[in-house]
């Protein structure tokens, strides 16, 4: 049985990568299991589990949330826990470990971030690796100036259990130039790069449904189009554009007009518009409703004015979570054609 440990050095993309990795394997017909070792309280939202209900259901598990995320400590208890109780520690990991385990054929493991940065994810890593015999894939964040510096003394450390890098948010109009550079620079520190994978918009977006909750926002029409994925946001104001030809510039959008401006909802109702908001708690004439429903584009009327509603869209794309089923399905396909695979499996010793 195969055990993978994914970390990263900075927070975005670990648990996106983690859940395409068990698609994958799930697709080609192999068990897959999924623990996260150690929860830190003060990262934490919610009730803690949201990571671990989202591979839950992505991956068809049978196991309760609190057994895939078993371990929950405070910053300051996993530190002690990693020196002063080390015994106790790893006795609970392997104890839920092989509750977990039982009948898979890999068990995928999200780790903390901060590798290599924060002492207490960083020895966290070690010991969980090494407790488990797990091997280590660390997640990047691309950067003009990122370099094999940024993780030397972890793969120092972890030497033969890891397996390679993944190095995300690479400019999508540049990836074949920066995976070759970035390929060579790392393979030069002896350490792979397992998968250059490019920025994408819909990886990044949000909701109708998450921008309508933001907002508070109610639904006028097409609410089965809630679940779309937002890309874009214009503002439709005065231009020396027609409003078609102004809104055009952008698709996949969410399009904010004034409660006063029918001409400017019609114009972006004939654009690649996923979601119309219409500001000043005003109501739409009947025409561009029917215009909506047509279309099949969700209305939503909010009370705030324009600078309002972009403030709170400014915030839900910083609230915005990779736990949507249509960000998986983009990232199994940007998976397949930029993540090796091969070189994985056989880190894991599963047949390719």
């Amino acid at each position: 049985m195969g055990a993978l440990y994914l970390a990263s050095v900075e927070a975005p993309g670990k648990t996106a990568i983690c859940a395409g990795i068990g698609r994958k394997l799930l697709s080609q017909g192999r068990k897959v299991g999924f623990i996260k070792p150690v929860q830190l309280t003060e990262t934490s939202s919610a009730d803690g589990y949201e990571d671990a209900t989202f591979i839950k259901e992505a991956f068809g598990l049978s196991e309760s949330t609190e057994m895939l995320s078993p371990v929950r400590l405070s910053r300051r208890d996993l530190w002690r826990n990693l020196t002063d109780d080390v015994e106790g520690f790893t006795q609970k990991i392997r104890q839920a470990y092989a509750r977990i385990s039982r009948g898979k054929d890999v068990v995928l493991m999200e780790g903390l971030s901060d590798l290599g940065v924060d002492k207490v994810a960083t020895l966290a890593c070690y010991t969980v690796a090494e407790t488990l015999d797990a091997k280590v894939v660390v997640v990047l964040r691309y950067s003009s100036d990122l370099s094999p510096s940024r993780i030397a003394q972890v793969a120092k450390k972890l030497e033969q259990r890891l397996l390679g890098v993944v190095i995300n948010f690479a400019p999508e109009s540049r990836i074949e130039m920066v995976r070759q550079h970035m390929t060579t620079l790392f393979q030069e520190a002896g350490i792979n790069v397992l998968g250059m994978l490019p920025e994408v918009r819909t990886l990044l977006g949000v909701s109708v449904r998450e921008l309508a909750e933001i907002l508070d926002g109610e639904i006028l029409t097409c609410p089965e189009g809630t679940g779309e994925m937002v890309e874009n946001v214009m503002l439709g104001a005065m231009t020396p554009d027609s409003g078609i030809d102004y809104f055009n510039r952008k698709g996949n959008k969410a399009a904010v007009v004034r409660g006063d401006r029918p001409d400017m909802q019609l114009a972006a109702l004939e654009t690649s518009t996923k979601c119309l908001i219409v500001a000043d708690n005003s109501k739409p004439l009947p025409t561009v409703i029917c215009q909506a429903e047509d279309k099949h584009v969700p209305i939503m009327v909010v009370k705030q004015n324009t600078f309002g509603v972009i403030a709170g869209i400014e915030e839900a794309l910083a609230r915005a979570s990779f736990h949507n089923p249509q960000k998986l399905r983009t990232l199994e396909n940007v998976l397949d054609d930029y993540f090796d695979f091969k070189t994985l499996y056989a880190g894991l010793g599963l047949e390719a």
